[in-house]
């Protein structure tokens, strides 16, 4: 029976030994056994020679040769190689020392001479039995290893955090001192190289490769190192100690700073094989000269695809976040583009938002087709402090060189190239600066370095340019640009809605200034807001209005109840610049005195009985706008003193507040008293008279004009018959005469009421009154009015308040009881005042 095992090939022995009879007797004895013995060496360099040319399993080693070099040496080289091959140890006087030498190469056996046949047999078989059994432990070993270094960096999706990731691994294989890893993307023209130095702790620090390469590089090569690399030291491979370092040195010059900068005296080189197309590199550094062998390099080897994994996988989440970021920019931009929005406020936002994609300093939107009747730049920002603000061409361009013909044809020149997509960095910057003054010019003044530009097209036409500058001289890569390229065409869109809107905007204007002009005929046409009547009387009113209502000063309506004041006050508000602000009425007459304060100031919560939570008063909510107070002559003394402080110093302070709250808020007051005959009886303060009167408007009752009662009757006719679901379209003659007739006490409102109350009984289409009007016996309270043919400007109103304070105070400025304190304003303010209106302390009202 023939066992299995007679099939299996014995292996190929190599036998070193010096002495001829004793090879040849051995070489005998194991061909007769079975074994195929390769060849004899007499020498450590002959048997180096004879293992190059054909490796044995096995090497039968003489210590004690007669040479140089002893079997010890030529043991420390086969565990060096880069699979290490086993040997056993041939001796005639092996003494206790040389075992201990001979047992630090880890030799599979000794054989002690002379030699018995079967002791030889029996050695190889067990040195083949240990050999077999090592290299299956050391297979483990690697797939344990390679697991562990898999599972430590597989995963992780930031370069830096990678790279330390990867040094941890391989140091716990391979002790080294510094760590390079460089990736070289030729497709992207981008270069990453990262070093790291190991501690005293046995952690990673990063090393500054400008501090690496100081002296040895221009900066310019600096400065592209994250497109290119400084040299072709990656291109290398294998261990290199002593001469081969030294040589290494002399033709990379990231060798040579890595010697002479941190005294490394050996590298190993590691090529790592991408998927993608890539120049990978992992170079590990020792500052001793023999940092590393043969086996060192090959426990690298053995977890290099875990490492180039990792690599691949790192690239590839990196290219989905570049994407990612890619389409959340063009998002971002879209929303930047809302409408409502001028480009204005709009191209700052999408800088700031591209600017997180990749770093600039200026983001320009040139448009194609018309640029030499544009200003240079239509749309620029530039980074200032970290934000970016608008530029213009008057911000950086000289008007005279602006003007130039030359100028302006460099302008023109730039088009063509502003339509085909450009980088420009390096010399390529430099070259288009001496192609073209006008980029010369921009990059000199705003000490830009580097640009590149994509055109924007639309309807397959190119609209405009999207340029981007920086100060830095190789801030974009050929990537930068296929993902501007990307955002333009985003940009195009919002371009074309922005184009759409601000067409729509214009349109927009033009039928609002229509529809202003019209409704402004309207009103001419068809009496002053919603005030009827067209008598002179009126008419003055009406030019009052219009001469006070553009200004912000206080005004006084004065007139008798029912007489329509606060129409007068909401025309004055409608016409001036708070008309998109609210009015606010306050009816000094309706609240009670201690709660009129509330009202119009507010109070806090728990200020008094009742205040369960804070109050907004009526100041605060006219802020902006027009606070009106109607029957101002009701205010209580003890208020009116707030509300002139309120008037004069322009701020608040809320019931049981702690603070002073600033106000801007017109005030506009009515009353139906005579507040002249108030101050004198004493129930209206003098000061809080003179601050609301600065332009007083009376108010004409309907008996002064009687011309616009039919107008009127036929208004609320009309509003009746609506109203009332029952057809009045006419009024009897004999009821209008006595309309005209009538006296009307209560006015406008009167006349209203009894209109109504005569269309409930009617049971026609013409009105007849209810009942007689009945002349009145109410006596009238009297205004001090101006001539109704004329109403005085300002200056005027002010020249007769002036006058009024002089001649109550004894025409004494100064002092208590002087004009100026009558008048609440500072002495020095109403001399000037009174130089100016040429008024004479001693001249009297009316001259």
């Amino acid at each position: 029976m023939v066992l299995p095992s007679e099939f299996i090939p014995l292996p190929k022995l190599l036998i070193v030994e010096d002495e001829f009879l004793i090879a040849n007797d051995l070489s005998r004895m194991l061909q007769k056994a079975g074994y195929q013995v390769v060849g004899t060496a007499a020498s450590v360099a002959e048997a180096k020679a004879m293992v190059t040319q054909q490796t044995p399993d096995i090497v039968l080693l003489d210590i004690f040769l007669n040479d140089d070099q002893t079997g010890i040496d030529l043991a420390n080289w086969l565990n060096g190689q880069t699979v290490p091959i086993p040997f056993v140890f041939l001796s005639a006087n092996l003494t206790d020392s040389i075992l201990e030498v001979a047992k630090v190469t880890q030799p599979f056996g000794f054989l002690n001479k002379p030699f018995r046949e079967k002791d030889v047999l029996t050695t190889l078989e067990i040195a083949r039995y240990r050999h077999a059994h090592s290299e299956e432990a050391r297979l483990r070993q690697q797939q344990a290893v390679q697991m562990a270094v898999n599972n430590a960096i597989v995963t992780i999706q930031d370069r830096d955090q990678l790279c330390r990731a990867i040094a941890d691994q391989i140091n716990k294989l391979v002790p080294f001192s510094f760590l390079n890893l460089r990736i070289g993307l030729p497709d992207e023209v981008s270069f990453y190289w990262l070093m790291l130095a190991k501690t005293d702790v046995n952690t990673f620090e990063r090393v500054n490769l400008a501090m690496l390469l100081r002296g040895e590089v221009e900066e310019g090569l600096i400065q592209k190192l994250d497109r290119e690399a400084p040299d072709r030291l990656g291109e290398e491979q294998g261990v290199f100690t002593g001469d081969a370092f030294d040589q290494l040195c002399e033709r990379y010059i990231t060798a040579r700073s890595c010697r002479d900068n941190f005294g490394v005296r050996s590298l190993v080189l590691f090529p790592i094989q991408l998927k993608r197309k890539s120049f990978t590199t992992i170079i590990l550094s020792s500052i001793r000269a023999d940092g590393f062998t043969q086996k060192d390099y090959q426990a690298v080897s053995l977890i290099a695809p875990q490492i180039a994994l990792a690599l691949d996988n790192l690239l590839a989440y990196e290219e989905i976040e570049a994407r990612r970021q890619t389409k959340t920019t063009e998002l971002a931009i879209v929303n930047a583009f809302q409408n409502g929005k001028d480009s204005n406020a709009i191209i700052p936002q999408v800088a700031a938002v591209i600017n997180e994609l990749m770093p600039f300093d200026l983001l320009a939107v040139y448009r194609i087709g018309r640029l030499l009747e544009s200003a240079t730049i239509d749309m620029a920002v530039q980074k200032q402090g970290g934000v970016f603000v608008a530029i213009t061409e008057k911000d950086v361009v000289p008007q005279p060189l602006a003007d130039q013909a030359s100028w302006k044809q460099g302008l023109a020149d730039m088009e063509t190239w502003l339509v085909e997509p450009a980088i420009n960095v390096g010399q390529q910057f430099a070259d288009i600066q001496q192609r073209s003054a006008v980029s010369r010019f921009y990059a000199e003044a705003l000490g830009l370095k580097s640009s590149m530009y994509v055109p924007i097209f639309s309807k397959g036409k190119p609209i405009a340019a999207l340029i981007l500058a920086s100060k830095a001289a190789y801030a974009f890569t050929p990537k930068d640009l296929c993902t501007l390229q990307d955002i333009s065409i985003e940009l195009a869109l919002a371009l074309e809605n922005l184009s759409a809107y601000e067409q729509i905007k214009v349109l927009s204007e033009h039928l609002e200034q229509e529809k202003t002009y019209l409704t402004e005929e309207i009103k001419t046409s068809h009496n002053f807001e919603e005030i009827i009547g067209t008598s002179s009387s009126l008419q003055t009113v009406f030019n009052a209005i219009g001469q006070v209502a553009p200004t912000d000063y206080t005004v006084l309506i004065m007139g008798e109840t029912g007489t329509g004041k606060e129409l007068i006050a909401r025309a004055v508000h409608s016409l001036s610049a708070r008309r998109d602000r609210p009015v606010v009425k306050i009816n000094c007459a309706a609240l009670p005195a201690q709660l009129i304060e509330s009202e119009l100031f507010g109070h806090e919560r728990g200020s008094f009985t009742g205040a369960t939570e804070k109050r907004i008063g009526k100041f605060e909510l006219a802020n902006g706008g027009t606070l009106f107070l109607d029957e101002i002559g009701e205010l209580p003394l003890e208020l009116q003193a707030k509300l002139l402080r309120a008037i004069q110093e322009k701020e608040i302070e809320r019931v049981g507040g702690k603070g002073v709250i600033l106000i801007n808020t017109r005030i506009i007051a009515a009353t139906n008293r005579n507040l002249q005959q108030e101050v004198a009886a004493g129930r209206f303060r003098s000061d809080l008279y003179y601050r609301l009167n600065v332009f007083p408007i009376v108010v004409p009752p309907l008996r002064e004009r009687q011309e616009d009662i039919l107008p009127l009757t036929m208004h609320f006719l009309q509003k009746i018959s609506k109203k009332l679901g029952k057809p009045i379209i006419n009024i009897a003659n004999a009821s209008l005469q006595q309309l005209l007739q009538y006296s009307w006490p209560g006015n406008i409102r009167e006349l209203e009421h009894v209109l109504e109350r005569s269309a409930i009984l009617s049971q026609s289409a013409t009105l007849t009154l209810a009942e007689p009007l009945r002349a009145a016996t109410t006596s009238f309270p009297s205004f001090v009015v101006q001539s109704s043919e004329e109403v005085k400007s300002i200056d005027d109103a002010m020249r007769l308040a002036i006058l009024a304070a002089l001649a109550k105070s004894g025409n004494r400025i100064r002092g208590n009881g002087g004009a100026a304190e009558l008048l609440n304003i500072k002495p020095t303010t109403l001399e000037a005042r009174m130089k100016k209106l040429n008024i004479s302390a001693y001249q009297q009202p009316g001259s």
